[in-house]
């Protein structure tokens, strides 16, 4: 627990161990009852993405706080009120999701939703529970193109009026790096982002989608049956995505533990999985994290190999030390990049992160400035650093693709 952070911290720490573990003996009591900022309570859950989960721990958990203590009535109303209108939202994008997924049927797309509804459905058995801010889809890399064209027939329009041409000079190639990670297309309610990765070019994923896909399962999902990433596979892809990001958001450690406690496995086996695809050290901090900031409980196969495990329990603590503080910023570029390193598998991960990175290879930016068919994609290879130096080249901050917004 993060007995060392500050009372409205811990309350909303307290709320979603109760919505998000069926085993946790949350003592909300005692923080309801002291002095608190409600609105610091309602900023940091807005935060960390939980508002819903905060809502659901103080109502059905701690009811009778909630009318004996008081919960302030105007905090109550404001609580609800935004949950609401975040439910409705909910429920009208897994309606898209459904009609997504019913064209990209028909149209011979293999694409697995994660994330979103699928993963809200799954991990907390319902789908308005989760918060998020669009639908994503992992797709086959060889069906990103007609997926793309699905969602422009249904209304979706493609980031920032660049063209699209063929795609592949944005894909890139054998010999050259993609210039995007993701299709971003707007919708009118909500987005969509298109990935044929989980990873990237400087912090790859193992398995890749193909795989992925020849090992999905089914998800219901609103009363409809839904190809999703299978649970160890889920687990797996939810720790990588926390610890790419250093784990700054309390949504993405509560999908993890809801999902873990939503998933009957044989540990041994998902441990070996994650072994055998270099992200074990991700599993692990993810698992120690659950432990330390959640107390859950652990199966003991998974317990074991965090305290064997070397550097495990230091960074699940950095990451802990940094929650308690109570920022509401995210993590530097450079100590996200330290962190997943240290994270890693692999001795050489910073050495990628920095060769890969995208300052030294042309960005969207570039494209922007003259698009380019597939065929010519090593031409900006040239044109960038000549670019560069004639000062020509926009800003860069303002013209790529905005940083993910972790979702």
């Amino acid at each position: 627990m993060l007995s060392d952070a500050e009372p409205e911290l811990r309350l909303v720490i307290e709320c979603v161990r109760a919505a998000v573990d069926p085993g946790a003996d949350p003592d909300i009591e005692p923080l309801v009852s002291s002095d608190l900022d409600w609105d610091r309570v309602l900023d940091l859950a807005r935060y960390h993405g939980v508002l819903q989960l905060l809502q659901q721990g103080l109502a059905s958990t701690y009811r009778e706080v909630k009318q004996e203590r008081g919960v302030p009535p105007s905090v109550s109303s404001r609580l609800d009120g935004t949950v609401q209108r975040r439910t409705m939202r909910n429920l009208a994008a897994t309606d898209e999701l459904r009609g997504i997924l019913d064209d990209f049927d028909d149209a011979n797309v293999r694409a697995l939703p994660f994330k979103g509804p699928v993963l809200s459905a799954f991990a907390y058995d319902s789908v308005t529970v989760r918060e998020y801010n669009d639908l994503d889809f992992l797709v086959h890399p060889e069906d990103v193109s007609t997926a793309a064209d699905v969602l422009e027939e249904r209304g979706y329009e493609w980031r920032d009026g660049a063209p699209r041409l063929d795609d592949a000079a944005l894909l890139g190639g054998s010999a050259t790096k993609a210039i995007v990670h993701e299709y971003a297309m707007t919708g009118s309610d909500i987005d969509v982002e298109l990935r044929w990765r989980v990873g990237d070019a400087e912090r790859p994923f193992s398995p890749d989608v193909t795989a992925l896909w020849d090992h999905r399962e089914q998800v219901d999902v609103g009363g409809a049956s839904v190809p999703a990433l299978a649970p160890e596979d889920r687990l797996l892809v939810l720790a990588f995505h926390g610890t790419k990001h250093r784990w700054y958001l309390l949504k993405w450690l509560c999908d993890f533990v809801a999902a873990m406690d939503a998933t009957t496995a044989d540990w041994d086996r998902v441990l070996a999985r994650a072994r055998d695809h270099g992200v074990e050290r991700p599993f692990l901090v993810g698992a120690a994290l659950a432990g330390s900031v959640f107390e859950y409980g652990l199966p003991e196969p998974v317990a074991t190999r965090v305290s064997e495990a070397s550097g495990v329990t230091g960074l699940a603590d950095r990451v802990r030390r940094s929650l308690a503080s109570g920022s509401m910023s995210a993590p530097g570029r450079i100590e996200s990049a330290r962190f997943f390193a240290a994270a890693s598998e692999s001795p050489t991960a910073l050495l990628r992160l920095v060769a890969l990175h995208s300052a030294l290879h042309p960005t969207y930016a570039d494209y922007r400035f003259h698009p380019l068919p597939g065929h010519l994609h090593p031409l900006y290879y040239v044109v960038w650093p000549l670019r560069l130096l004639a000062g020509l080249l926009p800003d860069r901050t303002e013209t790529d693709p905005p940083t993910e917004e972790p979702t």
